[in-house]
C-alpha cells in the first residue's frame, strides 16, 4: 500500500572489465525500472529516485532513498492491462507503465490509474486525484511537465477501438500475418486517431493541444510554450507543436540535407540542444547517427557511430558528456568521444547481462545523474530480472565538462 516502507536492497561490485563501481540498487524476484528516460527519474531536490516495480505481482511506482537505500511504495493500482502495449509487455496490471512524470517544482510524481491522473507527493506520499480522463479514454505515450511546472502533457486515446487494435495485432502477430517492419508505421499507427492535451497543474483544467489520425508518443517539452513529439506519420522521427496547437512542424526529416537518410529514433533534451540517434538500414547494415539539433536555428550536426545494433542514445541534461546503449553482438553502454581526425570513437563503460528486445523493461535506457557522477541504467540481476543500477563515471565526465 503507499505508504509502505522496506529496507534497503543495494549492493556494489566492481566491474570485472572496466573496473568501475557498480550499485545495483534494487533487488528480489521481479523487475525494477526507472521512469522512462526521456523525463527525470530523481526528485528535484536530489533525494529520492522514482522507478517501476512489479512486486507483488502488479506495477507500481516506488521512491528509492538515495542517502539510505530504503524504498518506499507511491502507488496502488489495479488497472487491467495497464502495460506500454505499442513497445512493451501489454499484460501487466498495476498502474500505466512507462507514462508517469516528476514535477520539476513540487516533488509529486503524476501517473495514470483506470480513468484517472492521480499524484503522490514522492517525500510525504502524500496522494490526490489531479484529473479525470475524458470518458471513453485510455493513455498511451509517455508525459511530462513543462519546464516551469504549470502544465502536464500527454497523449490519450478512444480505448475501446485501441484495445481491439490491441487484440487483433496480438493474434495475427501469432498468425505470422503482422510484422513490425511491415505493418507497424502504416496500417496499424494510422488506425489510432490520438490526441495531445495539456493539464494546468495549478487548477487540473484539461485542453486539447492537437488530435492527429495517427498514433504518436513521447511528449518532451522544448520550453514552456513548445513539445516535442514522437513520431511523425508513417515513420520515425521527431516533430513539434506549439501549445496553442499551431506551427506544427517535423524536425530534422530523413530527407533534410545531411541527414543522411537515417531516421530519427530517440532524441533528449538537453541544455545545448536536441541530442539523437538516427539510423538506417542499408545492405551492408545498418548505420547510427549521433546528432545535436539547434531549436533555435534547425541547424543539425551528426557524425557516424562506430557500432552494429540498435541503439539509445544517452540522456545528459547538460549535453556534454556523451553516451549510448547499443545492443549488437553485445549489450552495452559505451562512452563515445572525438578521435582523431574527428571522427567518433567510443568506449566500454559496462557490458550488460540482460537481454535486449522489444519489452521496454529490459533496455538500459542510461541517464546521468544531476550531480553528474553516477549513470542510472537497468540491467538484469544474477537472479534473472531488470534492476536499478548506478556506474561511476565521475572522471569521464570531469573531462567531458572542461573539454
Amino acid at each position: 500500500m503507499i505508504g509502505t516502507i522496506t529496507p534497503a536492497e543495494w549492493s556494489n561490485e566492481t566491474d570485472p572489465k572496466t573496473g568501475r563501481q557498480v550499485s545495483r540498487l534494487t533487488d528480489g524476484l521481479s523487475n525494477a525500472y526507472p521512469l522512462y528516460y526521456f523525463v527525470p527519474s530523481v526528485t528535484p531536490d536530489g533525494r529520492f529516485l522514482v522507478f517501476h516495480g512489479e512486486r507483488g505481482g502488479a506495477v507500481q511506482l516506488y521512491r528509492l532513498d538515495l542517502s539510505d537505500g530504503s524504498v518506499g511504495q507511491l502507488t496502488d493500482g489495479h488497472t487491467k492491462d495497464a502495460g506500454w502495449a505499442i513497445w512493451c509487455e501489454w499484460h501487466l496490471d498495476g498502474i500505466y507503465n512507462h507514462l508517469s512524470a516528476i514535477h520539476p517544482i513540487t516533488g509529486e510524481v503524476y501517473y495514470f490509474q483506470d480513468d484517472d491522473i492521480r499524484a503522490t507527493n514522492v517525500a510525504t506520499f502524500a496522494n490526490r486525484r489531479v484529473a479525470k480522463l475524458p470518458p471513453g479514454r485510455m493513455p498511451i505515450g509517455q508525459a511530462a511537465f513543462s519546464p516551469d511546472g504549470r502544465c502536464f502533457g500527454y497523449v490519450h486515446t478512444d480505448a475501446a477501438t485501441y484495445l481491439a487494435l490491441l487484440r487483433d495485432r496480438e493474434i495475427r502477430t501469432a498468425a505470422g500475418t503482422f510484422t513490425w517492419s511491415q505493418h507497424h508505421h502504416g496500417a496499424f499507427r494510422n488506425a489510432v486517431r490520438s490526441t495531445l492535451a495539456v493539464i494546468d497543474t495549478e487548477t487540473g483544467a484539461e485542453r486539447p493541444v492537437i488530435s492527429t489520425d495517427f498514433h504518436f508518443h513521447h511528449v518532451l517539452f522544448l520550453d514552456n510554450h513548445t513539445i516535442l513529439l514522437n513520431h511523425p506519420r508513417e515513420c520515425a522521427g521527431m516533430w513539434a507543436v506549439d501549445i496553442d496547437g499551431t506551427n506544427v512542424r517535423h524536425l530534422r526529416p530523413a530527407d533534410a540535407p545531411g541527414a543522411h537518410g537515417a531516421m530519427i529514433n530517440h532524441q533528449v533534451v538537453t541544455a545545448r540542444g536536441i541530442a539523437y540517434e538516427a539510423v538506417i538500414d542499408l545492405p551492408q547494415g545498418r548505420e547510427t547517427y549521433l546528432g545535436l539539433y539547434d531549436t533555435a536555428t534547425g541547424h543539425f550536426t551528426e557524425d557516424l557511430l562506430p557500432i552494429d545494433g540498435y541503439s539509445h542514445v544517452g540522456f545528459d541534461p547538460a549535453g556534454r558528456f556523451w553516451f549510448v546503449e547499443c545492443a549488437g553482438p553485445r549489450h552495452e553502454l559505451l562512452a563515445v568521444q572525438r578521435a582523431v581526425g574527428g571522427s567518433l570513437a567510443t568506449s566500454l563503460l559496462r557490458e550488460l547481462s540482460s537481454p535486449f528486445h522489444d519489452d521496454q523493461r529490459y533496455h538500459a535506457h542510461p541517464f546521468l545523474a544531476a550531480d553528474r557522477q553516477r549513470l542510472y541504467f537497468t540491467d538484469r540481476s544474477p537472479a534473472g530480472f531488470s534492476q536499478v543500477c548506478a556506474l561511476d563515471v565521475t572522471d569521464l565526465v570531469a573531462a567531458a565538462d572542461q573539454a
